[in-house]
């Protein structure tokens, strides 16, 4: 519907495939002949499956076109055969190397996040007494909420109350809900569901943590710059690009899982002394997403490759 949604803003057509079994070979064979009538300059894949059709759709079809594919949490070695790759991290740039792909036809570009035409870069205010913590997304096993939790029994035990609250819903969050009673923090934790309303929710937080594992996405450190929140990730594979640590936000090691807690007390420890310097960092963040991680930033980005991309093809 997204996709739908927005082909026809561009003035674009759409032609939508069932999933369903018995259709699928009916629609195959349906897109198979719009890729002989089309004769596209270029084609953009967004999953291996895509791709796998196109290649052979190319095969018959009666234009040579080069084919772009985006590896959005997917290995990208298996796109090996495109004509170019984009992939959301640098890091996978020596594997495609090694793998034998050009490193021209490589490029990266980060996740992106919509910017609505009114918004309004938010003041925080000065942190509150207890001070209020927040993380947002989907609560599963992997992204060590559970060591946020624990890290607040470090912190009261310096003298320091927090006040949890997850815009998020999960299979762990029963878990969550017993490990804050038995630590004795029930009545400082409170899971919301996910909300409609970022804004509200991260202008009602001092500090965002998201210690998320390597498996996870990081979309949901964007919205929290976004909305000036300072910010404590991990120095996994999928946060590392984003936050620049000590500019504009802190990341800590998830390597051993035992000093998780004490990695984020020390830290929002750090951010609660240093206010001002703690708002200048935020800011810093707000400032990275309008220069990077913007929709209309990342368009651009994608549209040039794509430009440069047919060039090369009418120049070979």
């Amino acid at each position: 519907e997204f996709f739908r949604e927005a082909s026809i803003e561009g003035s674009s057509q759409v032609l939508e495939l069932s999933s369903k079994k018995f259709a699928k070979i009916y629609f195959i064979i349906q897109l198979w002949l719009k890729f002989l009538d089309f004769l596209p300059d270029i084609v953009i894949c967004h999953s291996y499956k895509s791709f796998f059709f196109v290649k052979f759709a190319r095969f018959f079809s009666a234009k040579k076109f080069p084919i772009i594919s985006i590896c959005n949490n997917e290995n990208p070695v298996k796109f090996l055969k495109s004509d170019y790759i984009i992939t959301n991290s640098s890091y996978d740039v020596k594997d495609l190397i090694e793998a034998g792909k050009n490193r021209e036809n490589i490029f990266v570009v980060n996740n992106s996040i919509n910017i609505e035409k009114d918004f309004k870069i938010i003041e925080k205010k000065a942190f509150a007494r207890p001070i209020k913590i927040g993380s947002i997304g989907i609560i599963s096993l992997g992204n060590n909420l559970d060591k946020v939790l624990r890290a607040m029994v470090v912190l009261r035990s310096r003298g320091i109350e927090c006040e949890y609250s997850i815009a998020g819903s999960g299979d762990y969050e029963d878990d969550l809900n017993l490990l804050s009673t038995e630590l004795r923090l029930e009545k400082n934790f409170k899971i919301l569901g996910f909300v409609n309303d970022k804004k509200s929710f991260f202008e009602n937080i001092d500090i965002c943590v998201m210690p998320i594992g390597k498996s996870l996405p990081n979309d949901s450190i964007l919205d929290a710059m976004l909305y000036s929140t300072p910010i404590i990730s991990s120095n996994s594979y999928n946060c590392d690009e984003i936050i620049d640590h000590g500019l504009n936000g802190l990341k800590i090691n998830i390597s051993d899982e035992k000093l998780i807690p004490t990695l984020i007390a020390d830290s929002i420890e750090k951010l609660i002394n240093d206010e001002i310097g703690t708002r200048q960092m935020a800011k810093r963040g707000c400032e990275k997403i309008f220069d990077h991680y913007a929709s209309e930033v990342v368009a651009n980005r994608i549209f040039q490759i794509c430009q440069n991309a047919k060039e090369k093809l009418l120049y070979s």
